[in-house]
């Protein structure tokens, strides 16, 4: 038997948080979740995870839905006709989802109770389906590395994309917009003092960044994305060893092409409780000219100071 840990954090209430309900804020890394987390902390850092698991770690708003549609096609060629009928939800284990209070996961729980009559659904409804799925998984999770299982890149690999910061934030703000009520001012004050729900946009690139030389973990930037996805996805082609042709990656290109997935319901999650579509504009530079000067201004400040604390050679020193 697999002895369990206990997760080396602490936690201080932080009262409520826009639609996320009561947040706590996880110490040392200083991680903003809904109170909901702390039931799972554990389950999360005890999670069994496969040799041929795919995990994607990523801060929200930096191309999360996208690179998931991705890796599915990649891992599943074969099957992408399934992809027109069943939610992106139902083919990735979204696993932040049995602690996030905004999401409905009715179909999930049927699933469950379908498989495992006897489970308990306060125990994590998509971490018990993640656990008793038997073919290959591809994992998502919004949470930083030091609160997932600390032997994850020696078990499986791991995909992290990074997204510039000025445009995480906008797309942030767009989202919240979504559940309504929240102005750019204050989403951009959450954003910069990494009070957000899942924490500091620092504090998770540089969780990620400090492990970059591990050979179980791609990182893939937004912009090189945009600008040459086939680059990118041979790259990926050969992280993954999914030894994909060159036609074949033509068709996971064009498969989850951003008009593609908006146009689809069920290339995007289907757990979110607002209307219509999950996307935006799925641009670079989509924040330009967005933002007050004087926030703006702060912003650029913000972004230099703090890359060049990752890395003096990281890209978003500018």
């Amino acid at each position: 038997m697999t002895t369990q840990r206990e997760i080396p954090v602490t936690y201080e209430d932080q009262g409520h948080f826009l639609h996320y309900g009561r947040v706590l804020l996880v110490k040392p890394g200083k991680t903003t979740l809904p109170i909901r987390f702390k039931r799972f902390a554990n389950i999360i850092y005890n999670f069994d995870y496969r040799r041929d698991d795919v995990c994607l770690f990523t801060f929200p708003k930096s191309g999360t839905v996208w690179t998931a549609g991705i890796i599915w096609a990649m891992t599943h060629m074969e099957e992408l006709e399934r992809a027109k009928t069943e939610s992106l939800n139902n083919r990735v284990f979204y696993v932040d989802n049995d602690f996030i209070q905004t999401f409905k996961d009715q179909d999930h729980r049927e699933k469950l109770k379908k498989l495992c009559p006897d489970a308990k659904e306060e125990d994590g409804v998509v971490l018990q389906l993640a656990a008793l799925e038997k073919g290959r998984r591809i994992i998502w999770s919004h949470l930083p590395f030091d609160l997932q299982n600390p032997d994850v890149l020696d078990k499986c690999k791991v995909v992290s994309v990074i997204r510039h910061p000025k445009d995480n934030l906008f797309s942030r703000y767009i989202y919240y917009n979504k559940f309504g009520g929240a102005s750019l001012q204050f989403v951009a004050e959450t954003f910069l003092s990494g009070r957000a729900v899942h924490g500091s946009h620092w504090h998770h690139i540089n969780e990620t960044w400090k492990r970059r030389d591990h050979p179980n973990l791609h990182i893939m930037f937004y912009e090189d994305m945009k600008a040459d996805i086939m680059a990118e996805l041979r790259k990926l082609n050969e992280f993954l060893g999914t030894n994909l042709t060159e036609d074949q990656l033509k068709k996971v290109a064009e498969h989850t092409a951003f008009n593609n997935m908006k146009d689809h319901p069920t290339m995007s999650p289907s757990f979110v409780s607002f209307k219509g579509s999950f996307f935006h504009t799925g641009q670079v530079g989509s924040s330009k000219g967005k933002f007050p000067p004087g926030l703006d201004a702060r912003l650029d400040a913000w972004v230099k100071e703090n890359a060049s604390k990752v890395d003096p050679a990281f890209r978003y020193i500018s």
